[in-house]
């Protein structure tokens, strides 16, 4: 009985260091306009224990939740599902000063195990928490203070995502040159897109054959994120670009491009 109650639920453990001190990290993870700029496109904060947290990635991808644990400068965590469900999915952070750094860490607990959906939802907020911190420390050590700039091309697909990955990831797809997909995370890229322009940048991370993610420099140290979402039968491509201080029309072209790439390759 205990080993089946012990395999009920799983839970994600992330952590990341930014280069930001305490108060700056407290800050991005609790202000509302801070939070929008680097994990959803929206957000609304009541602080306070009993307060609540609102996160919208637009209709259909939103909710708010009620803040469980509020202890400033050092922990908090909120609460998703339904109010005294002991298996409700919990979202908890804590910060702490590690030489003149901060070392973050989330855990979001409160995952059940069956069925191809919730293992698909468990191992896309395990691949989704690596991005989302990545984004904080770029934002914190890169564009602190400044609001993002998003474009968000998107597709569903019919076919794998074994297959997906293999087209946006190949010599057609995404870059036609220089992939950085097929470097290892940490390394240098330098790469031509589909459409033409050179980048080059930083390999974040890269996690086939669910996505990938590189800085790149000619749009002033942006974050270019693609990832495969759903479940067999309903996946979707995506292409997240977090963007900072360039020209909106840059920021509308790599929508358009990436639109018309997506509808290409996936025809």
């Amino acid at each position: 009985m205990n080993e089946a109650k012990q395999q009920a639920t799983r839970t994600i453990r992330k952590e990341i260091e930014v280069d930001a001190p305490v108060e700056a990290v407290w800050k991005a993870l609790t202000d509302g306009q801070e939070l929008a700029r680097w994990f959803p496109l929206e957000a609304r904060v009541k602080p306070g224990e009993g307060g609540s947290i609102f996160l919208s990635w637009g209709p259909g991808c939103e909710g708010e939740a009620p803040i469980s644990i509020w202890e400033p400068g050092r922990r908090y965590a909120w609460t998703e599902g339904k109010p005294g469900d002991p298996q409700a999915p919990v979202v908890e952070w804590t910060i702490e000063a590690r030489g003149g750094k901060t070392l973050v860490r989330v855990v979001n607990s409160g995952f059940t195990t069956g069925s191809a959906a919730e293992n698909e939802k468990f191992d896309s907020m395990d691949y989704g928490w690596v991005f989302m911190l990545v984004n904080l420390r770029h934002y914190l050590e890169r564009h602190a203070g400044t609001p993002r700039q998003v474009s968000w091309p998107r597709k569903k697909i019919a076919v794998s995502r074994e297959q997906a990955y293999e087209r946006i990831a190949g010599a057609k797809g995404l870059f036609a040159e220089g992939d950085p997909a097929h470097l290892g995370s940490g390394a240098d890229y330098s790469g031509k897109t589909a459409w033409g322009e050179t980048y080059h940048g930083h390999v974040k991370f890269v996690v086939p054959p669910r996505g990938f993610c590189a800085s790149v420099k000619e749009l002033n140290d942006a974050l270019l994120w693609v990832t495969i979402e759903g479940v067999p039968g309903k996946l979707e491509v995506q292409l997240w670009l977090s963007a900072y201080s360039i020209p909106q029309a840059r920021v509308d072209d790599f929508g358009r491009h990436g639109t018309e790439l997506l509808e290409r390759i996936f025809a």
